[in-house]
């Protein structure tokens, strides 16, 4: 019968509170929120947002770090090193074991389109009162295994639709990914027409990048949304 050391027991105990705090900053599937972000959803105070999601995984990293620093077997061991290595070492593996987790689950559901993500996206507005360019920088991620071939809606936030009468827009190139969670950065633009002389000025008072946006991913056979959070 194999036995467990103490040390070692509590060894797992830690990595698995790191684990733990990893794994509720992990980004959800087709969402920017992670999910503490959705369980402590961020402030909005006046003109300025406050976030506090972030402090629980701290204090779980902070537990754990401690937990590991006084075992038996750190008793000697360069801090600094260790930390270190946790932080550039252990942590990058535990998120890609997430990675790994996700793109086998895509490959058991036969690889869909469901497997594309953008993990990356900004937006940014320029122009005249009467006409606005949206730019918009997008990092797509595909975590399954094979190519996938779709085109992209953007669904505009609130804040842009009363100034223009249009709910999205469909950018004109069609995009390919090759799976194994390669990247691919898109960079394109939208030209709006506004209905207001004055909607440019309107449209930077109404805190449109507070709002969400929405994506859409489609080919012939899948349709798939993904949401990026405006807070």
């Amino acid at each position: 019968m194999v036995t467990v050391s103490e040390d070692n027991k509590k060894l797992l105990k830690y990595l698995g509170i790191m684990f733990i705090s990893v794994l509720i900053t992990y980004k959800l599937p087709h969402d920017s929120y992670s999910i503490i972000e959705h369980i402590i959803m961020p402030i909005e105070y006046k003109d300025s947002v406050v976030y506090l999601s972030g402090i629980i995984p701290l204090v779980l990293l902070f537990i754990s770090i401690k937990g590991i620093f006084n075992l038996k077997r750190a008793e000697g061991r360069n801090k600094l090193l260790l930390f270190l290595m946790i932080i550039t070492v252990i942590m990058p593996m535990m998120k890609w074991s997430l990675d790994i987790t996700r793109t086998g689950y895509y490959w058991i559901k036969k690889d869909s389109l469901r497997s594309v993500d953008i993990g990356d996206s900004k937006v940014s507005l320029s122009g005249s009162n009467d006409k606005l360019t949206m730019t918009l920088n997008l990092e797509l991620i595909d975590y399954g295994m094979t190519q996938n071939n779709f085109k992209i809606r953007v669904y505009l936030p609130k804040a842009l639709k009363t100034y223009n009468n249009q709910d999205f827009y469909e950018l004109e190139n069609e995009y390919l990914t090759n799976g194994n969670r390669r990247k691919r950065t898109i960079r394109e633009e939208i030209v709006l027409n506004l209905n207001d002389k004055n909607g440019m000025e309107k449209l930077f008072d109404s805190k449109w990048h507070w709002e969400d946006l929405k994506y859409e991913l489609y080919n012939e056979d899948e349709v798939v949304e993904i949401i990026k959070r405006g807070l």
